[in-house]
């Protein structure tokens, strides 16, 4: 049978220093309670804290979904732009050049002189390199007429260290066949660049003869003609052909498919319909402003417009428009609207209208 315990009698009356001992116990009390709460204090604190620290994260992740989710639709807003203009899909592009370089041993890819950066498809030459050593790729500098004769020299020289570059103009000779040709740009007189005759076609004839013959053995090549929308692939075709072998025109997407020419026994010409590879977000102003998509058919043509404003000196505008001053975009529009007659019910002034008319001037 256990033992019951005794109560504490506690510190007798007559000891001593009972009051002095009273007072060391209650303060001891009270520091233990100090520190029991200031432990509580420190758990609701680190609580707090990372109650804090999951609601900045969540709040986090909330604000990355939904950067995202507006990412994701202006991504397919663009895209869906610029399927609406060719109306074909961007992977109809993609397969479309699968096929050339599938049939191509030799692929030109035709670069506007204006741009040629600009007009450059980076993931074009890379495709190339990537199927294999028996895949040649040269570049074809296009329009070289468009642009001083030291600005072709330059870029020649830049390009060729990274693959074979020829110069070239085409032919604007109205006649279906017999187009006249130069030889190349270094050699020609001074008048050609203004004629309508064909120049860099002997160069560039000979360049594709050497990919022809394989151990002094002559071979047939197929020669595919890639790069984006209206950088001249059909008239290069034409003034190698000397002949109106494909359709041109200065409206983008005039080449709807494939189409094969044959050059001579031993080459044979693939002209494909522009490549457009647009996924950034700045992508589809810029396919604009190259004239890659027909302006009618775009929505919304103000971004491209707003890129013409920062690369353009205002002065020049204001002098070939003949308008006031103006601070925005918008502005500019609307001041233009004005000045050319288009204007909705009501006299407000046609922003879209007066965009497209802008981006036609560009292109033209």
């Amino acid at each position: 049978m256990q033992k019951a315990l005794k109560k504490d009698p506690g510190i007798p009356n007559l000891f001593p220093l009972k009051e002095q001992l009273l007072k060391q116990l209650e303060e001891k009390k009270q520091q233990t309670l100090a520190a029991k709460e200031k432990e509580r204090e420190l758990r609701l604190q680190e609580k707090k804290r990372k109650r804090s620290l999951q609601g900045l994260q969540n709040d986090a992740q909330r604000r990355t979904k939904e950067f995202e989710k507006k990412q994701a639709l202006q991504t397919s807003v663009e895209n869906e732009g610029v399927s609406a203009v060719d109306r074909r899909s961007l992977r109809a592009y993609h397969r479309e050049f699968r096929q050339v370089l599938e049939m191509a041993d030799v692929v030109l890819e035709v670069l506007d002189a204006r741009d040629p950066l600009g007009t450059r498809c980076l993931e074009v030459e890379q495709s190339v390199m990537a199927a294999g050593s028996d895949k040649k790729l040269i570049l074809v500098l296009n329009k070289i007429d468009l642009v001083p004769k030291a600005n072709v020299e330059a870029w020649l020289k830049h390009l060729r260290n990274d693959f074979p570059t020829v110069a070239f103009k085409a032919s604007t000779q109205t006649q279906k066949r017999n187009l006249s040709r130069r030889k190349g740009v270094n050699t020609a007189p001074p008048g050609v660049m203004t004629s309508s005759a064909c120049l860099g076609a002997e160069l560039l004839l000979k360049l594709l003869g050497n990919y022809c013959r394989n151990a002094d053995i002559r071979t047939s090549i197929t020669v595919g003609v890639v790069g984006l929308p209206n950088v001249g692939k059909s008239s290069i075709i034409n003034s190698l052909k000397r002949s109106k072998a494909c359709g041109v025109g200065a409206t983008p997407g005039i080449t709807k498919s494939l189409q094969e020419v044959q050059l001579d026994k031993h080459v044979k010409l693939i002209d494909s319909p522009g490549i457009v590879i647009a996924t950034g977000s700045g992508d589809s102003a810029s396919l604009v402003l190259r004239n890659c998509v027909k302006v009618e058919t775009v929505e919304d043509a103000v971004p491209a417009v707003e890129a013409i404003l920062r690369r353009c000196n205002h002065l020049h505008l204001l002098q070939h428009y003949s308008i006031p001053q103006f601070t925005d975009t918008q502005e500019f529009l609307a001041h233009l609207a004005r000045r050319t007659g288009k204007l909705k019910k009501g006299g407000i002034p046609d922003l879209g209208a007066a965009a497209r008319a802008i981006l036609q001037d560009w292109n033209t």
